[in-house]
């Protein structure tokens, strides 16, 4: 398989990190691309044009994060990132849909602000993604205890989702009044999959 990823974007970390937790590196090889450029022959592999993107050798080519993330993490069933059981599963995506709720509105406003000159932007549109950080990152910090279990999908894109904050919008100080969030990305932070894959 080949899994195609750009070092910045939380997306494709998400896959990366996925990738490592479910210790299957030695099945898939790890590409760079850069999808803003339109490589030739990338939209073959995937007609969004974005990563990640994965490239399977049985089957169709696979893209979006959560989905490339779900069928990586299928290949060990020894380590269970994605919980059957109702109550740990919905809360599992619950937090797997707060994690890329935060990505998409970061994303948005990054590119906002990458494309249009500062008289052109919405000021609206990123004041309302902004509320959108905030308001997921309280949810999360009020049911931080539903982080503390073992390693799942749900952490996994929480873990990408803060540590694109920190990456691109380091302004934003979304550890005050979170100190339980904090202490979890820490913790978090320490093991090797996040180690692996920041950003340059």
């Amino acid at each position: 398989m080949k899994l195609y990823h750009a070092a910045a974007s939380p997306y494709a970390r998400k896959a990366r990190i996925t990738l490592r937790e479910v210790e299957i590196l030695e099945l898939v090889e790890e590409i760079e691309v850069a999808p803003w450029t339109d490589p030739e022959g990338y939209r073959d592999i995937t007609p969004l044009g974005k990563v990640p993107a994965l490239e399977i050798d049985d089957g169709p080519n696979l893209f979006q994060s959560v989905v490339i993330c779900e069928y990586l993490a299928s290949k060990n069933s020894q380590i269970n990132l994605y919980p059957i059981e109702g109550g740990l599963r919905w809360t599992n995506l619950r937090q797997v849909a707060a994690a890329d709720g935060i990505l998409d509105a970061l994303v948005g406003v990054r590119v906002e602000k990458l494309f249009h000159e500062s008289e052109m932007q919405s000021k609206k549109f990123i004041q309302r993604q902004e509320l959108t950080v905030e308001k997921s990152l309280d949810l999360l910090e009020e049911n931080a205890l539903e982080l503390e279990v073992p390693i799942n999908a749900g952490q996994i894109a929480l873990a990408s989702s803060l540590g694109y904050i920190d990456f691109r919008f380091s302004e934003n100080n979304w550890r005050l009044n979170r100190p339980s969030l904090t202490n979890w990305f820490e913790t978090f932070c320490q093991r090797d999959s996040m180690k692996n894959t920041v950003p340059d």
